[in-house]
């Protein structure tokens, strides 16, 4: 099987040629450069699994051109590309031509393909070192999750600790707080409203003495005008028995005078009552007179 150009290889993959060129130049797809007929170098890459496998959904004719051997430029890839590429049909007669120089390059592929087995033999060994490893840690998962659940549990354990111990130390800060508030409150009292408080209870207290010495004042004038009044009481009671004598005298001269002017008064009405003289006497009476 020949080699393909960058173009039909970018075709078969369904890639772009620079993706093409990108993998040759990272190893990741196996090539040779080689002199075109226009004397241009160009790559040509050999056929791996994944090209063969695309191959066959094409017809066989369609990449049918003139083949080409290896070439002292091939860049070995990985090991699938390089056993791909020693299975590659050659032409008898550029095989007698070209075949020291690709003996030399079967050796220097021999050996780094050695190398790079030596590699991945290192490799699978650390691989399966680390999956030796690996499953040792898996049997001792469930332990590790046990561990790790208790640690778990106990940083729960923990963490509520620790926020049962904050809210304590904000009770207590908040305790201490109203504790400085009472303090200050006391303070201001025994500096400021106690002494206002004293100054004014002596004040009250001074006014009540005033006003109890007032009262007593007041109840010692009271004393002497009620004595006062007393007197005035008995003098005003002898006043109204002399009054009281003075109208009852008063009052039987009235009635001895009302009783003579009554005496009067029925001697008159005798004297009325007798016979009227005549004219006649009462001349006569007058003449004499």
């Amino acid at each position: 099987m020949r080699t393909l150009t960058v173009k039909e290889t970018a075709k078969v993959l369904g890639l772009s040629v620079r993706t093409i060129q990108n993998r040759l130049a990272s190893n990741e797809l196996s090539g040779k450069r080689i002199t075109n007929q226009y004397g241009t170098p160009e790559w040509r890459v050999w056929p791996n699994k994944e090209i063969l496998e695309k191959l066959k959904d094409f017809p066989p004719d369609e990449f049918a051109t003139a083949g080409d051997g290896p070439s002292q430029e091939f860049h070995g890839g990985d090991s699938s590309a390089v056993l791909e590429a020693e299975t590659v049909d050659i032409d008898n007669g550029y095989f007698e031509e070209a075949q020291a120089p690709i003996k030399s390059i079967i050796r220097e592929m021999s050996q780094q393909f050695a190398e790079q087995l030596s590699r991945e033999k290192q490799l699978n060994f650390q691989l399966q070192r680390e999956l030796l490893e690996k499953d040792l840690e898996l049997k001792r998962l469930p332990d590790f999750q046990k561990q790790a659940e208790d640690r778990r549990l106990e940083a729960e354990a923990k963490e509520l600790e620790a926020i049962a111990l904050a809210k304590q130390v904000e009770a207590l800060k908040a305790l201490a707080d109203e504790k400085a508030v009472d303090l200050a409150r006391l303070n201001e009292l025994e500096t400021k409203t106690l002494p206002s408080i004293q100054r004014q209870l002596d004040q009250e207290r001074s006014q009540k003495e005033k006003d109890l010495e007032e009262a007593a004042a007041k109840l010692a004038a009271l004393e002497n005008a009620r004595h006062e009044a007393e007197i005035a009481k008995s003098k005003l009671e002898e006043t109204l028995q002399n009054e009281i004598a003075r109208l009852r005298d008063e009052k039987e001269d009235q009635s001895r005078a009302i009783e003579t002017k009554f005496d009067a008064l029925n001697q008159k009405l005798e004297q009325l009552q007798k016979p009227a003289p005549g004219f006649w006497q009462k001349l006569f009476s007058a003449k004499s007179h």
